[in-house]
């Protein structure tokens, strides 16, 4: 029995002996990770008029120090003869196999008609957001529709993705254009708040055709709402 524990004792020393001897290359050593961060050149939404040429201004990234420019893989394209808004994708990854990534927007707008792609700004009690995107299409009638008449603020602000599950955040409306360019709400369509009315009181909604700019002034079931749409 003792000369079995001692044979046990023994083989055990001679494995740590060999194990220590096999980790001598990496003994006193630590691996360090970097990971890629990225800054994008220009805003992160921009806009670009209608039939006009873009050049996607990239980005740049720096990995531990060093510029990898260079090692940035982008995607996405702009189509500048169609209204729209458009994304683009960069990343990098380091030798490690962590990718970083970002991204912009790019609104190909009609400088010149109401009827174009939008960012929608909207605000309503302490709640304020930015950057939805919004769009006004001509009906032919005389008319116009937007589809969300709140700016985005449920839709891509207070709820985004929410669509995706079946719930619909978007209050789109029918609108109308004064010669004087205050704007009229013809009728809301339905949607998840659909009960409680929205409505515009007289020169409260204006565009102005040489910024692009639309403001409104809503009543949103007796409540101020604010929305201004740019491009």
């Amino acid at each position: 029995m003792k000369k079995t524990l001692l044979y046990t004792m023994l083989f055990a020393v001679a494995m740590f002996t060999l194990t220590s001897c096999g980790d001598d290359d990496s003994a006193g050593k630590s691996r360090i990770t970097y990971y890629a961060e990225l800054t994008l050149n220009d805003d992160a939404y921009m806009t670009v008029p209608v039939g006009s040429t873009f050049a996607d201004p990239g980005c740049v990234a720096t990995m531990g120090g060093e510029d990898v420019s260079d090692q940035v893989v982008a995607s996405g394209s702009v189509n500048t003869a169609k209204l729209g808004f458009y994304t683009l994708n960069y990343v990098v990854t380091n030798p490690d196999g962590f990718s970083a990534s970002t991204s912009r927007t790019v609104a190909v707008v009609d400088p010149n008609n109401f009827a174009s792609t939008y960012y929608g700004e909207s605000q309503y009690g302490s709640r304020h957001y930015f950057n939805a995107p919004i769009s006004i299409t001509d009906n032919g009638d005389g008319t116009y529709t937007i589809n969300d008449v709140l700016g985005g603020f449920y839709s891509y602000g207070r709820y985004p993705g929410y669509d995706a599950y079946g719930y619909d955040f978007f209050a789109d409306a029918v609108l109308s254009l004064n010669d004087d360019n205050t704007i009229n709400i013809e009728s809301v369509g339905s949607w998840y708040f659909g009960v409680y009315p929205i409505t515009i009181a007289e020169g409260d909604g204006t565009y102005n055709p040489e910024t692009g700019e639309i403001e409104m002034n809503l009543d949103f079931d007796g409540d101020p709402f604010y929305v201004k749409l740019t491009k």
